[in-house]
């Protein structure tokens, strides 16, 4: 594996991670009093993922695969991820309401700017959003947020890491054949971390 397809693999490997690990901070699993972190899956724990990942990254460095910049440059993106999800999984559940509303809101109204969406639907969707979220008890991980969150926001990402990878293969940045690699890595990653919130998902309903 030659350094564009590892500088390649990890970066677009953080984007995705930072994704799945938000979604999987809306989670409060249930009240069980073994559990020692609130706010993350009893498996697939975001955070211990984006260690795993900073590992990945230090070793590449250590090989000499990877500059110290591009090592550093990985690594802040992967903290400020971290911290964004330990700030929120310690608010309280009106506060991670409130974040989770303010966030969709503000997306929203930039792809009304770009030109993306109408007003109305715009605010047919803050209104939906914003009803179920209030809905939501802060136990488990509520069918609602899961679609709009997690599938949803992976479908929309792929999407762009395709055509950016498009382009690279176009400005001869990385071959087809180191494409295709990554998007095999994405999709193997994202199913892993897909098969491990079913698992925590079933046990969280049981003990419930």
């Amino acid at each position: 594996m030659n350094s564009k397809k590892i500088i390649a693999t990890s970066v677009i490997g953080i984007m995705l991670l930072t994704a799945t690990a938000f979604a999987a901070t809306t989670a409060v699993p249930s009240a069980n009093a073994n559990m020692k972190h609130q706010g993350v899956f009893q498996k697939g724990d975001p955070i211990q993922r984006l260690e795993d990942l900073k590992s990945k990254i230090t070793e590449k460095f250590k090989a000499g695969k990877i500059s110290q910049d591009e090592e550093n440059k990985m690594l802040t993106k992967i903290n400020d991820a971290e911290q964004k999800i330990k700030d929120f999984n310690n608010m309280t559940l009106d506060q991670k309401k409130q974040t989770l509303i303010k966030d969709f809101t503000a997306r929203i109204n930039q792809r009304v700017k770009d030109g993306k969406l109408t007003q109305d639907k715009a605010n047919s969707m803050i209104q939906n959003f914003t009803d179920k979220v209030n809905k939501w008890d802060g136990k488990g991980y509520p069918k609602e947020l899961r679609g709009l969150f997690g599938m949803k926001m992976h479908k929309n990402a792929d999407g762009r890491f395709k055509k950016a990878l498009d382009q690279a293969v176009k400005d001869n940045k990385i071959t087809a054949q180191q494409e295709q690699d990554i998007l095999n890595y994405l999709k193997t990653d994202k199913n892993n971390f897909n098969k491990a919130n079913t698992t925590s998902n079933f046990k969280t309903s049981n003990s419930l």
